[in-house]
């Protein structure tokens, strides 16, 4: 059984959101379970203030880099469009998670969004300023 090649791309644009989301989800599981893992096993203080400050940032810039960087990796053409429709799509869910997280004074989470924020943008330019590496 062969696949059309019309086939294989429209199921590639159908895979770009559930892609990013998980890659997110991944890349933020990964870095915080990574951290404490190592961290732990050379005797830093997994509790202290600044460690918790250190691993949300990473982990939250980590979550948004990877939404972005994996959803322009699945798109089948107009890899960079696909980027900055994500970047978009990620503002605006970033968005709509700190409003609550100011609501509450959630801290921790309006660091983490800010963080995650950062991470979008920059991955978001590193794929704006390459000059073919995104493109079929």
């Amino acid at each position: 059984m062969t696949t059309n090649v019309k086939d294989n791309a429209v199921l590639r644009w159908i895979a770009v959101l559930p892609a990013s989301a998980l890659a997110a989800w991944v890349a933020w599981i990964a870095v915080t379970i990574g951290n404490r893992i190592f961290s732990g096993a050379q005797g830093i203080d997994t509790g202290s203030f600044l460690f918790r400050a250190g691993v949300e940032f990473i982990a939250s810039a980590a979550m948004g880099s990877a939404f972005v960087y994996v959803g322009a990796y699945v798109a089948p053409s107009h890899k960079k469009h696909a980027a900055y429709a994500l970047a978009g799509i990620g503002f605006v869910v970033i968005g709509f998670l700190l409003f609550p997280a100011l609501l509450v004074s959630n801290y921790w989470a309006v660091w983490a969004d800010f963080a995650a924020i950062l991470g979008v943008a920059g991955v978001t330019y590193s794929i704006y300023t390459e000059d073919d590496a995104f493109e079929p």
